[in-house]
């Protein structure tokens, strides 16, 4: 365990990643798996449909366009219909802000690279490394290995497949549904474990570019 993670555990803190676990870490720990079962697209999405994959890409990368020098982003984690992670946050360049509730407990984090902080809610910030709290989901969102779409524009729903380990799993792609709104994007799966069905709602909006800063001294 690295030291930065040892700080992270001895606080009780979850330790998240560079890129935030907005779409599977913290589901892979609510389950108390790293590796999915199955993973399917939410209801409503048709993999597979027109057009084709060169204009779905077109279609993803479109409506991420807005979001990359600044957005604002929630998540909302269920098993089995109760919640078990919240978090809320913002990014600006490479820089974010994430508060993130588990049960009874927020935990905050500043990411502005190459240094990162972190602190139960109302208590004292701790410097960790950037690599330990999480980061703006676009990048990675924007970087499926394959995409497919019903439709295009406004309303458009997309079928968007990621590597395991880019979203933080181990085991097979995460196929993801995408739907474009006219001032949000959301992103949403179903994963089964054991029994349990998680399912992870990540929206993705504009962002106000009022710069991140630091703890204050």
């Amino acid at each position: 365990m690295t030291a930065v993670a040892g700080r992270l555990a001895h606080f009780g803190w979850p330790r998240l990643g560079g890129v935030i676990l907005l779409l599977a870490v913290v589901t892979a720990c609510s389950l108390g798996a790293a590796t999915p079962a199955s993973s399917t697209p939410a209801s409503g999405a048709t993999a597979g449909a027109s057009p084709d994959a060169s204009s779905a890409a077109a279609a993803l990368a479109a409506a991420l366009a807005p979001l990359q020098s600044a957005s604002a982003f929630g998540t909302s984690v269920t098993v089995d219909g109760a919640t078990v992670v919240s978090a809320s946050g913002r990014s600006v360049g490479s820089a974010s802000s994430v508060s993130v509730t588990t049960g009874s407990r927020t935990v905050e984090y500043i990411r502005i690279p190459p240094q990162a902080w972190a602190r139960e809610a109302g208590g004292s910030w701790v410097l960790v490394a950037a690599d330990a709290a999480p980061a703006s989901p676009v990048a990675v969102l924007g970087a499926p290995t394959s995409v497919s779409a019903d439709g295009t524009g406004v309303g458009a729903v997309l079928t968007a497949v990621y590597p395991a380990a880019a979203l933080g799993l181990t085991g097979g792609p995460v196929t993801v549904t995408v739907t474009v709104g006219s001032a949000a994007v959301q992103f949403s799966y179903t994963v089964t474990t054991a029994g349990k069905t998680t399912i992870s709602t990540t929206t993705l909006r504009p962002g106000t570019a009022e710069p991140i800063a630091g703890p204050a001294p």
